[in-house]
């Protein structure tokens, strides 16, 4: 799935030396044009050139490239960075001027034009999504399974808004200091944040992952990095340094803005400290401090690039929510998830505008820094609480690691297990098949014929030792020997019989019939073909009824074959069906309690006729009884021993369970329930 930050709507109207500007419906203004050049610029941030970088950087952190070896695929982009931050800094110039320059009142045109563009851009699509929202039940299931990233998100853009406020402050003070020194630390921090805002978004996230995650021990099986980088304060961090180019600017304009003169009886007075300052120039603090809290909130809200990097895991963001629900092809969440982030900024905006009226008239001392810590009151350890809620796996061992390597996965997403032969095959997003042995030794692979459009998400094998692969991107399956050998394929793009959009998983029903999962468009449905690919019959569609499927992920029959099980991934549960197709119940919904999914994506039968449930939302294996009974929860969030992110697949024999752990690349083995 392609990353990309979210445009940003930003209106010009040139009157002269002034300039006025709207951003997600703010109109402000700006009268010299050292400031007209530097918010251009800023607001172009990650957009044009960088994105072919960012696209080599995304490939060479997914393989885990050292950081040095990334430093050298984005040295172009950091010496444009270079470039544009000194560019910035001497457009912006380093004198106050003999008197602030009041500037006019907004003309009627340009009032005109704003909002006009405005009400196309902003409130028609808006109003559009409003009126298509789903029924009460719909809305219901998406804050049961977003409601926590809905808090998490909104208290982690609260936090780095008030941070960077606190942040625009210190900057504008240090830079009214008469202390040379004082006023050099404040350039230098200046320049820092310009320059960390104008290179790709990958490489703020890969250094913020190599200054954190190191291993510092404290206490047993714990580090100091744990405190920052498996929390929420790890995106606070990113946050910071992607948006405090806003605090700086502000700051900035804020410092060179202020007369002369008004300096100068500072200095008269001796009030040059923090409370001084304040007590003569608060209500431009306040407003360049209120301004960044509005501006760096809402930027937070809908931040990719980093939050994909760093997002802890069992941690919830919206922004990835609206970006997997647009690879699903599912617009109710996408249109719920818009509408929250949409409102959301737009309270930051209105809520800074309220503050700052009510305390222009009723108070002058601290209320950005009262807001502030109202804001970390928000960001609370509740990652850190799910962490300890629930218990880690035993794994008896691992393997895997990042890399490319025999042996080494980038994101592996399909994972079966050939029990007779003791072989373990595993599909990563390489388009690269491996084969393991049971001890996790590396044993060879081979890769897809194509991969360019996309990378397959099904891996089973057949009684007879065959490996068939649901190549996902390219609407087929093709089956090979122990070897990598392709023996057959059958299946093109379309929505009729014998025909995929986008197929998931293989399983081996009674008379060696082949059952083909798929989704995409209409086609969220079973297909049915004979041992050589030949169509037979198909069941299911889309939608959340019985009968219909919303992603069906993975499929596994009952030891008898007399039950077909199916990860229906986007509806939150498990429908059984017997070989026909015919319905007859379904376990679990969407939820994070026993006996509830989120994102069930990897089923295993065991001998007693109990399923294990690989759950990637919620970080967990799950094993249910026949009726839908949870008999145990296994796993929690986390990168150490016994914990799991963003797990997809569940294979294993009647001793030993493989559970493909996908975002920490690796596979955990355990031993089989009983």
């Amino acid at each position: 799935m392609t990353e990309s930050a979210p445009k940003r709507i930003v209106v010009f109207a040139a009157h002269g030396d002034d300039l006025e500007f709207t951003c997600g419906g703010t109109i402000a203004k700006f009268t010299d044009r050292g400031h007209q050049v530097a918010l251009v610029v800023a607001t172009d941030n990650d957009k044009g050139s960088f994105e072919l970088t960012a696209n080599e950087l995304r490939a060479a952190a997914a393989m885990r490239a050292n950081v040095p070896a990334l430093l050298r695929v984005a040295a172009p982009a950091l010496s444009i960075a270079a470039l544009g931050t000194v560019i910035i800094w001497l457009v912006l110039g380093g004198s106050p001027p003999a008197g602030a320059k009041r500037a006019s009142r907004l003309s009627k045109s340009a009032l005109g034009a704003t909002i006009a563009i405005w009400l196309v851009s902003v409130l028609g699509p808006v109003l559009v999504f409003a009126t298509n929202l789903g029924e009460a039940d719909e809305i219901g299931e998406f804050f049961g399974l977003y409601g926590g990233a809905v808090v998490g998100t909104l208290g982690v853009a609260a936090v780095s808004g008030g941070l960077s406020a606190l942040i625009a402050i210190g900057l504008a003070a240090a830079w009214q200091d008469h202390r040379p020194l004082v006023r050099t630390l404040a350039h230098l921090q200046a320049l820092g944040w310009i320059f960390v805002a104008l290179v790709p978004g990958t490489i703020v996230g890969v250094a913020m992952e190599a200054a954190y995650n190191i291993p510092l021990s404290i206490t047993p099986g714990r580090t100091v990095a744990d405190l920052v980088y498996l929390t929420p304060a790890i995106l606070v961090a990113g946050y910071l340094a992607r948006f405090g180019f806003v605090a700086a600017l502000l700051g900035r304009w804020m410092a060179v803005r202020e007369p002369r003169e008004l300096t100068a009886l500072r200095r008269l007075d001796g009030a040059q400290t923090l409370g001084g300052m304040f007590a003569s120039s608060w209500p431009r603090f306040l407003a360049v401090g209120l301004g960044t809290m509005a501006v760096v909130t809402t930027l937070s809200l809908s931040e990719i690039p980093v939050t994909a990097r760093l997002q802890p895991p069992g941690a919830g963001s919206l922004a990835a929510a609206v970006l997997n629900a647009l690879h699903y092809q599912r617009p109710d969440t996408v249109m719920f998830a818009s509408l929250v982030l949409i409102g959301a900024a737009i309270a930051a905006a209105v809520i800074a505008v309220l503050a700052w009226a009510f305390v222009r008239r009723a108070w002058r001392g601290t209320t950005l820094a009262a807001l502030a810590a109202a804001c970390l009151l928000g960001v609370t350890g509740c990652d850190a609480s799910d962490r300890e809620s629930h218990q880690p796996l035993q794994t008896r061992f691992t393997f895997g690691s990042p890399g490319i390597s025999l042996g080494q996965f980038d994101y592996p997403r399909a994972l079966a297990v050939d029990a007779p032969n003791q072989f373990v095959y595993i599909v990563d997003k390489t388009a690269r098949v491996q084969r393991f042995g049971f001890d996790g030794r590396p044993q060879l692979q081979w890769r897809m014929p194509q991969r360019e459009n996309g990378k397959p998400t099904g891996i089973s094998v057949a009684p007879d030792g065959r490996v068939f692969v649901a190549d996902t991107h390219y609407q087929r399956v093709i089956a090979y020997d122990n070897q990598g050998n392709e023996l057959m394929r059958f299946g093109r793009y379309g929505e009729g019989p014998g025909e995929f959009i986008y197929p998931t998983d293989v399983a081996f029903g009674p008379d060696g019939r082949l059952y083909v999962s798929e989704y995409g468009g209409s086609n969220d449905r079973i297909q049915v073909f004979t041992a050589q690919g030949e169509y037979l019959f198909g069941f299911g569609s889309y939608g959340s009824e019985v009968g219909q499927f919303s992603r069906p992920q993975a499929m596994v029959f009952s030891s008898d074959r007399s039950e077909l099980y199916i990860a229906d991934a986007c509806n939150h549960r498990i429908v059984v069906v017997d070989p026909e197709g015919k319905p007859l119940r379904v376990l679990g919904g969407y939820g994070r309690g026993p006996g509830q999914f989120a994102y069930p994506y990897g089923l295993m039968g065991l001998d007693d006729g109990s399923l294990l449930v690989c759950e990637y939302g919620n970080n967990r294996v799950q094993r249910l009884s026949r009726a839908g009974e949870c008999l145990g929860l296994f796993g929690r969030p986390g990168t150490g021993d016994g914990e799991l992110h963003a797990p997809w697949a569940v294979d294993g024999d009647a001793n030993r369970v493989f559970v493909l752990d996908s975002r920490n690349n690796r596979v955990q083995v355990i031993r089989t329930p009983s």
